[in-house]
């Protein structure tokens, strides 16, 4: 397995974009995955291939069963550090670990990239692959939920199709 790749250096560029990172954390507090996310995008625009959920069991199983667990001891110690700044070197080692349980994940996602069906990248194929994520999620489908996807999709998308909200089957505003 390799952390270095095309997927995970994807996922650092459209990360820094303007927008895209509270639009990722507003999509995660809605139950989203954020490399799921991440890994529709690059899947479609530059990898140009078809997702396919089923060959994700073994990053769907480091996600739940490591990366989350992580990520709400984070959340608790967040709480003690507001409280008192002597948590703070803890809470930094958590978050680190937690980008490095990412990393990972992503590095599992891209290992089986490959056996996903070809098909042609661009625009079209980014929105099939991330309405296949959606709709095996429970998403409400609130405007804001809308508005989020929105710099996430500019960032990702040199020319973002007018029916996006439609494809996705997102609330149009």
């Amino acid at each position: 397995m390799k952390l270095e790749n095309d997927l995970w250096h994807y996922a650092l560029r459209l990360y820094s974009q303007p927008g895209v990172e509270s639009a990722c954390l507003e999509l995660q507090k809605t139950g989203l995955s954020i490399n799921r996310l991440l890994f529709c995008l690059w899947l479609g625009q530059d990898a140009g291939r078809q997702l396919d959920l089923t060959v994700l069991q073994g990053a769907t199983d480091w996600q739940s069963e490591i990366t989350h667990p992580l990520r709400a001891l984070r959340y608790k110690v967040r709480t003690y550090k507001q409280q008192d700044e002597t948590y703070q070197a803890c809470y930094s080692a958590m978050r680190k670990a937690e980008l490095a349980c990412e990393q990972l994940e992503l590095a599992l996602m891209y290992d089986v990239a490959e056996q996903m069906l070809k098909g042609e990248a661009g625009s079209s194929l980014v929105l099939e692959n991330l309405a296949g994520y959606l709709n095996g999620c429970t998403l409400n489908a609130a405007p804001s939920v809308t508005a989020a996807f929105e710099p996430l999709l500019q960032a990702a998308l040199p020319e973002m199709p007018e029916d996006w909200q439609q494809i996705l089957s997102l609330p149009v505003e």
